[in-house]
């Protein structure tokens, strides 16, 4: 591949999904603006910071060629999009919007501690230890389970269950990529052996 395509790729596998956050930070500006719930305010906030990290970050000492591991990475980012608002709540509404809150709270503190070595799909842009990444070894997809447990819970349906089951099955399958991509780095060697567990402490 030549410098210039090298280069063009470069800038869009950054522009295309910082493209796609923009949007939808616009689109959790409006609800805010509609509904006034500060979760949507929130998530502004939350996803802006991605735009800002998809522009900036630094370039990958490795990136994954498997086509798997590219599809989970998009669908693990970009199918929770389909879920709808319905109203059905099965848990009363401050328990939703206290898990809102916490995991929207919890997977921007986990970007922050990340950088510049924030990615959509399995890359070594430099090891993170410190913390959240102290807790578990995928903090920002903890603070995504949460989030979305709470808004599932205020918004209750079959689709936007099955949604979140296919979404977690690929954010799983993107763990086990990143790591076995990462695992090859003797620094993430050592981070595996301080911080055991993957998503949920004590479970997983």
């Amino acid at each position: 591949m030549g410098i210039f395509s090298h280069r063009l790729v470069s800038i869009l596998a950054r522009a295309i999904p910082a493209s796609y956050f923009t949007i939808a930070c616009v689109a959790f500006w409006k609800s805010f603006l509609h509904t006034g719930r500060w979760t949507s305010l929130f998530w502004m906030v939350s996803e802006g910071v991605v735009v800002v990290l998809l522009v900036f970050r630094r370039p990958s000492n490795a990136v994954t060629r498997s086509p798997w591991d590219w599809l989970a990475g998009i669908a693990g980012s970009f199918l929770v999009l389909l879920v709808r608002p319905t109203g059905e709540a099965v848990a009363p509404d401050a328990v939703g919007f206290a898990l809102q809150l916490f995991g929207t709270g919890f997977q921007l503190y986990g970007k922050i501690a990340l950088g510049r070595s924030f990615g959509i799909v399995a890359a070594n842009r430099g090891i993170v230890s410190s913390g959240p990444y102290r807790l578990v070894r995928h903090p920002i997809y903890l603070g995504y389970l949460v989030t979305h447990l709470g808004f599932l819970l205020s918004n209750m349906s079959a689709r936007n269950a099955a949604i979140y089951a296919a979404v977690y099955f690929f954010q799983v399958a993107r763990i086990h990529a990143e790591e076995r991509l990462l695992v090859s780095d003797g620094e993430y060697r050592e981070y595996l052996s301080s911080v055991k567990y993957r998503l949920i402490p004590g479970v997983f």
